[in-house]
């Protein structure tokens, strides 16, 4: 494939939620528009597992953490690292779907890397 052609590509993003979440499949629309990972059922971490145990896991997989979590979260996010972004506890699962579909809409996951970002 030539230069242009790859530059025109829009990389999806990779998340990882945190164990406070539902699995990816409770999230239809996101699922087709970002790459889901869940830090329980999908990377073996313990439902109790401390927040930088999620954030390393992210590293490791380079995923941004999705958390309801933003204070604790953001003392660990590393420059030129994944990033997190934050969303508020009270939706359902339908709302964070919605929400997460039409924020990562028309935007490119490498201007995220290594922040903090509420929603």
């Amino acid at each position: 494939m030539s230069k242009n052609k790859t530059s025109k590509i829009k990389r999806k993003f990779r998340l990882l939620l945190d164990s406070a979440f539902a699995k990816p499949q409770s999230f239809p629309r996101l699922s087709k528009k970002a790459n889901l990972a869940h830090a329980v059922a999908d990377c073996g971490l313990s439902p109790q597992a401390e927040d930088r145990e999620i954030y390393q896991k992210a590293i490791e997989t380079d995923r941004f953490v999705v958390t309801i979590n933003y204070q604790d979260f953001k003392k660990l996010v590393k420059k030129g690292k994944p990033g997190i972004i934050a969303i508020p506890s009270e939706l359902s699962n339908q709302e964070i779907d919605q929400l997460l579909c039409h924020f990562f809409s028309m935007k490119n996951p490498d201007d995220y890397a290594g922040f903090a970002i509420k929603v």
